[in-house]
């Protein structure tokens, strides 16, 4: 039996995981930038973490997913390069776990279908949400994610989940 495959966002590392423990390790050029500061040396990232690139269809199909839940405003670039990355060696037939407790993050992989695995045994249920953009002004909800205040009435808008 192969050692289990993680997906690690910058969370994991401030958590240790790739430090303790046996599991083959992948993340992107991102997040090493987000850790290279990180109190491990970044020779020890290198030799336990495989660091790569996903493919652009990936990240379009991520980039598709996320304006559909209305998440796409939540997810930064090295978000949505973990994601792919996931994708890409979920695709290979390689069983693949992301590890990420960003809230984002883990509603796409779900919506993906990509395992999730905790940076911490914290628990909790977990299921994803559609979000839409609602104005508390005129009550008017929106699904562009870029629109930052209501057209009609010039209230700041507002993500909440949608009930369906």
């Amino acid at each position: 039996m192969s050692e289990p495959a993680y997906v690690l966002d910058s969370t994991a590392f401030y958590a240790g995981i790739p430090y303790q423990g046996n599991g083959r390790y992948y993340t992107t050029y991102l997040v090493l930038e987000e850790v290279k500061h990180h109190s491990v040396g970044s020779s020890l990232i290198h030799s336990r973490v495989q660091v790569t690139e996903p493919t652009v269809e990936s990240l379009n199909r991520v980039k598709t997913t996320a304006v559909k839940t209305g998440d796409v405003g939540a997810l930064s670039q090295t978000d949505m390069s973990l994601l792919a990355l996931a994708l890409d060696l979920k695709g290979s037939g390689g069983g693949v776990s992301l590890v990420s407790d960003d809230f984002a993050v883990r509603n796409i992989a779900d919506v993906l279908s990509i395992p999730l695995a905790p940076t911490s045994l914290k628990g909790g249920e977990w299921k994803n949400i559609t979000w839409k953009i609602y104005c508390r002004g005129c009550g008017k909800t929106y699904t562009n994610p870029k629109l930052t205040v209501c057209p009609v009435c010039g209230t700041q808008l507002i993500r909440k989940a949608s009930n369906g």
